[in-house]
């Protein structure tokens, strides 16, 4: 039997220099178990899918992280909305482009000036699910 090769994003999440709560936020994000209102919504629950922030959008992954207008503030604030409005211009799920964030090399990263990129994004994600 041969040795399977674990993902890159797993050994990326768990050797994060961040609370466990912000990792395991991730986790459950990347394995697409967040309670979010369409996902609620979808398995029959009574609540409105719309997101409660912004009342302009279904409350999905992608929405609440990257295109509510809080979301769009945080991200710009920290100088990422650029990298982010063309990733989701590509049309992934939410899940992915965290994902995608999360891996994208040390050299893209270190441009926008910060020390911990990653740490960063992680915990500006855990952030906008929490403030909800």
């Amino acid at each position: 039997m041969g040795r399977s090769i674990p993902n890159p994003i797993w050994c990326q999440i768990w050797k994060l220099a961040c609370p466990a709560k912000v990792k395991f936020f991730i986790w459950r994000t990347l394995h697409g178990t967040l309670p979010c209102r369409v996902t609620l919504a979808n398995r029959h629950m009574k609540v409105s899918p719309s997101c409660p922030t912004c009342s302009r959008g279904l409350e999905d992954t992608k929405h609440m992280l990257f295109l509510c207008s809080k979301a769009k503030e945080v991200w710009k604030r920290l100088g990422m909305d650029v990298i982010i409005d063309k990733v989701c211009e590509v049309d992934l799920a939410g899940e992915a482009i965290l994902e995608y964030l999360l891996l994208l090399p040390d050299q893209d990263l270190s441009i926008m000036g910060y020390q911990n990129e990653r740490e960063m994004i992680a915990i500006s994600a855990w952030y906008l699910w929490w403030k909800r």
